[in-house]
């Protein structure tokens, strides 16, 4: 795999004026076997380009203003700020230059894989079903950045992002419609799942049930909550493993910063369907959980023990007005508790609350110490909608779904709401349907390619 790696490191400087995507370009090495292809299927790049970004974006954060202001003119605090747009033209964005990577190599296997009829097919199968599935993996995170909410009324008509199936540099496309992005998404994965093995080789290859957990998030997202549910439920029966939070503990206790013991690494994680990471693990380090969070947490709850503390990195009082996080890799795998979501979700949606709080209470059991444990309940599905957003805040924290989760939420009667940021320095502000929740096309992206529509503000 090193050989292709390499590939990418490399080529990551040859930037010229013709690559209007901002893409990164073929490097020296130019793949030419099946095992080449392979490799470039399986590269660490598809696995840890999660974008780190949403962290900030997220409304379960606080930073202090001195934090806020010590890197202003960065997206980091200009993320966190809510602003109209977070890069400068000579600037990339880090949510859009690493998917239209992995797109372009994608397209590269999918364009050459005909090549090798001769070779044998159950190879050759898994080789272009992890293409597929990392380019409509790619493609459902930039189509969430950067286009509206899918709205089946205007999705052949709203703005998506730019839809490239070939590897090709030279072009200066517009934008598809969200429609047309989404159509390729779904084919890709359905087309995938049949290509892919039960069980991947490693955590860096797709199998069935992985691309089958990302098609249940894609439909989620796009409302199709009756066939969300029916996916989630399919792979909750192949796997549905729950990691006990009693078994945690700290490596010293006095000195909660120090790490937890029997907390699995991500690519270790017996919960996940799909491995995925961010390549800018660090980014939550010195922020604090925000109040509004804080608000809706079990004091007892050991995700809250394990994931935020009273006390500073060198075991003595925190100074800030809210619980510190506890530094560890940030995990965004798609896993157990998200389709156990998913699926509870859908329930409370579909007003069978009885279900929904099954799904609720079976998580939660191993996140609670015994004697603390107590059973969610709720006699109407609106509330019981409501016990599973909250739930989705809590357990999917600093896995990049929470900024999505306000997005797609914004557009829903019960939950949508102005957010406001903590700080008293300054006022960060996100308004209900506020335009801001489309991030804008990269400003480097717009100075090259004139075909390009930025998004209103």
């Amino acid at each position: 795999m090193k050989k292709i790696f390499t590939l990418l490191v490399i080529s990551a400087s040859l930037v010229s004026c013709q690559d209007y995507l901002d893409v990164i370009p073929k490097g020296k090495f130019i793949p030419q076997t099946l095992q080449d292809f392979e490799e470039l299927s399986s590269n660490p790049s598809y696995a840890s380009t999660g974008n780190a970004t949403l962290e900030r974006l997220s409304d379960g954060i606080y930073l202090s203003d001195a934090q806020v202001n010590s890197s202003i003119n960065t997206s980091n605090s200009k993320t966190y700020m809510w602003a109209p747009e977070f890069y400068l033209n000579t600037e990339n964005d880090n949510g859009w230059n690493p998917m239209y990577n992995n797109i372009y190599n994608a397209n590269i296997i999918l364009e050459h894989i005909p090549n090798f009829s001769a070779e044998p097919q159950d190879r050759v199968n898994v080789v272009k079903g992890d293409a597929l599935c990392n380019r409509a993996f790619a493609y459902s995170n930039l189509i969430l950045l950067y286009a509206p909410v899918y709205n089946p009324q205007t999705a052949a008509q709203d703005l998506g992002v730019p839809l490239l199936t070939v590897p090709d540099l030279e072009s200066k496309p517009s934008r598809a419609t969200i429609k047309e992005v989404y159509d390729l998404i779904l084919r890709d994965l359905q087309e995938a799942i049949p290509l892919l093995p039960l069980e991947a080789k490693n955590v860096y290859r797709n199998n069935q049930t992985g691309a089958k957990a990302m098609l249940a998030r894609v439909h989620l997202q796009m409302g199709n909550y009756s066939e969300a549910l029916r996916l989630a439920n399919e792979v909750l029966q192949v796997k549905s493993t729950l990691v006990d939070y009693n078994t945690f503990s700290f490596v010293t206790p006095a000195k909660p910063h120090s790490g937890i013991t029997n907390k699995p690494k991500p690519e270790a994680d017996p919960e996940a369907f799909a491995y995925r990471i961010t390549n800018s693990g660090t980014i939550l380090t010195g922020s604090c959980i925000s109040p509004d969070l804080l608000s809706i947490i079990d004091k007892k709850d050991l995700r809250f023990k394990f994931g935020w503390s009273n006390l500073e990195f060198n075991g003595t009082p925190t100074k800030e007005p809210y619980p510190v996080y506890l530094r560890s890799e940030l995990n965004y795998n798609i896993g157990v508790p998200e389709m156990m979501l998913i699926a509870a979700e859908c329930y409370a949606r579909s007003g069978k609350t009885s279900e929904a709080l099954t799904l609720l209470n079976n998580l939660r059991k191993k996140r609670f110490a015994p004697a603390d444990y107590k059973l969610l309940t709720a006699t109407a599905a609106e509330d019981a909608l409501k016990l599973v957003i909250n739930e989705r805040r809590i357990e999917l924290f600093g896995r990049g779904q929470r900024w999505l989760d306000m997005k797609r939420l914004d557009k829903d009667q019960l939950f949508a709401q102005t957010y406001k940021r903590a700080n008293t320095g300054a006022d960060y502000t996100l308004e209900k349907g506020s335009l801001k929740f489309v991030q804008q096309i990269p400003a480097k992206v717009l100075l090259m390619n004139t075909n390009m529509v930025p998004n209103p503000r």
